[in-house]
């Protein structure tokens, strides 16, 4: 076995060599040839090629630039594991490859469009942002969740505009992508309009509003105090009670210290988590003294699990 790996390996270092220096005098043809024996080297799934599949792929990235435009036709597959070889090439070949993807993103086949925008997300290269803003407000709605993944991925905050307005998208899963990147940006100017998609009609959006409110930090802090005492509706509030738990601000003690005496159970149930994750002094007397009255079960379980663990 042990000899065996050796061989393969070898023959995988040869392999490399060989394609890099042929590539000297090798016109477009052979250039496509080496790319396409490389690839299907590099997106093997037979466990009997294992070896060749890493020093493949190195040998694709190594071939830089002259490489791209035969792996950007692939691009058109619709099988998995191609996909995440391609990104993984495109990843190591990395800023050279950006302006041809970002060409690609117009291209008039779906698979390679959406893969296009997905590696852009995963390369993170800031100078793709100007291109994928022309497509926030594409047509498909699958192209526009996948850009405004990528823009949050890339973390430039040129394209905060644009994703907050994605917020408002007629598709949930749009809008679910625009709340998960908002969460990446960590913008003040994004605390408003996150607060106010914790109340949309599909529950990814609400979770990964507050996600990206818990992620944002003190920034949110005083938009949320005001809001939580004024919410939207009842999913609205149970959220903002946790994500103030997950800010973990001791500027929300007075206001939990009040919510875990309401009415509702389940608002108390979220206090206690709240004040149990702030875990200062003062947010420790608040449950203690709660826990002397309390009388809802999943109150009390949730008051112990802090206090008394």
């Amino acid at each position: 076995m042990g000899s065996g790996n050796r061989s393969m390996k070898t023959i995988a270092f040869f392999m490399t060599v060989l394609a890099s220096s042929a590539l000297a005098q090798a016109p477009a043809d052979s250039v496509n040839h080496i790319v396409d024996s490389l690839f299907i080297r590099a997106s093997n799934g037979n466990v009997m090629y294992t070896d060749l599949v890493q020093p493949s792929k190195k040998a694709l990235a190594d071939m830089g630039e002259i490489a791209v435009p035969r792996l950007v036709e692939k691009m058109r597959t619709e099988d998995a594991r191609e996909m995440q070889t391609l990104e993984d090439i495109f990843k190591l070949i990395g800023h050279p490859a950006t302006s041809y993807l970002v060409n690609a993103l117009g291209s008039d086949n779906n698979y390679r469009r959406l893969l296009s925008a997905r590696i852009l997300g995963e390369m993170a290269d800031s100078s793709a942002v100007d291109g994928l803003s022309r497509h926030v407000v594409d047509s498909d709605f699958r192209m526009r969740a996948g850009v405004l993944s990528a823009l949050g991925k890339i973390g430039d905050r040129v394209a905060v505009p644009w994703t907050k307005a994605a917020l408002d998208d007629q598709d949930y899963l749009v809008r679910t992508s625009a709340a998960i990147a908002l969460g990446n940006f960590k913008d003040s100017s994004t605390v408003l309009p996150l607060i106010q998609a914790l109340s949309d009609s599909y529950y990814g959006v609400r979770y990964s509003a507050a996600a990206a409110l818990s992620a944002i930090g003190k920034p949110a802090v005083k938009t949320l105090l005001i809001h939580i005492q004024e919410p939207r509706d009842t999913l609205a509030f149970y959220l903002m009670i946790e994500v103030a738990g997950n800010l973990g601000d001791e500027k929300f003690i007075d206001l939990l210290s009040n919510l875990i005496n309401s009415d509702d159970p389940f608002a108390r149930a979220f206090a206690v988590e709240a004040l149990g994750k702030i875990g200062s002094s003062d947010a420790m007397k608040v449950l203690r003294k709660r826990y002397e009255i309390e009388d809802h079960p999943l109150v009390i379980s949730k008051i112990e699990s802090i206090v008394i663990h």
